[in-house]
């Protein structure tokens, strides 16, 4: 607990079709679209708590969600979670800020469905702490489908008739447990696309810095994980599996810990 720790890293995952294998298609919007934004500002001394939880579940198979499984035909079914949770042990100055936007209709590249910026400063009190965690997951499962019925890109067709089935997810996160802490982070999640030219996105970013020169004081851990399966063509046989488990974690004196975690995964990036 007596060092400093500096420590900077970055990791993407990223697939795309080359040929005739890999990338999410992304959903389409449903007719009527849902938009929600919360802002929270705390300046205060003593003790306080946030959750927040959203889930998100879309299809394109025949008969709904009721009706899933199966998936029918050439639908897909797409969900997506964002959890935070953040409290403190006792008492302390707190600083906390959040903004939290959920939209369900269909985004662009640099446009996200789920958007959560947070920013936290605390000092405790008598050996009090801040808890912080916070994750994202996007999952998606497509059977075969036409490539002109998803790309708006007239040349999509050249490449490959058909869009292979698939079966992805990542998921990626942090958490704090710290008696000192200036932490920043940020979280996007982008799968509802008017059309596959839009990759699927996920990232998340965790920086912490020091307070005013002081060290932020304590621990700090992140996970990313992935599972993809790919097909070929327009058959049901898995061609393509790739499997990731990364996790990073610092204990003591932090000067500086920024980690950025990303996943891009389309038909066009």
């Amino acid at each position: 607990m007596g060092k400093r720790a500096i420590l900077v890293i970055s990791f993407v995952l990223i697939g795309l079709i080359t040929g005739i294998v890999m990338g999410d298609t992304g959903i389409n919007a449903t007719s009527e679209t849902q938009g929600f934004h919360t802002s929270t500002t705390i300046i205060a001394v003593g003790s306080f708590s946030s959750t927040t939880d959203v889930a998100m579940t879309s299809t394109t198979s025949e008969g709904g969600l009721t009706e899933v499984p199966p998936i029918s035909g050439n639908g897909a079914l797409y969900q997506a979670v964002y959890t935070e949770d953040t409290n403190s042990g006792g008492i302390g100055e707190i600083r906390y800020d959040k903004e939290l936007t959920v939209d369900t209709g269909a985004k662009l590249t640099g446009q996200s469905n789920i958007e959560a910026t947070k920013q936290l400063s605390f000092v405790g009190y008598n050996g009090s702490r801040v808890h912080s965690a916070e994750t994202i997951m996007v999952s998606g499962t497509a059977n075969p489908s036409t490539t002109s019925d998803k790309l708006i890109c007239i040349f999509g067709n050249s490449v490959s008739g058909s869009v292979p089935a698939y079966c992805n997810y990542v998921s990626a996160g942090s958490s704090i447990d710290m008696s000192v802490a200036n932490v920043l982070t940020t979280t996007n999640a982008r799968f509802i696309v008017a059309s596959s030219d839009t990759p699927v996105e996920l990232s998340h970013t965790i920086r912490i810095t020091d307070r005013e020169d002081i060290p932020s004081r304590g621990k700090v851990s992140t996970f990313m994980e992935g599972m993809i399966f790919e097909g070929r063509g327009n058959e049901m046989g898995l061609n393509e599996k790739i499997e990731l488990n990364e996790r990073t974690s610092v204990d003591g004196f932090i000067t500086l810990f920024n980690k950025e975690m990303g996943y891009l995964s389309g038909m066009k990036r």
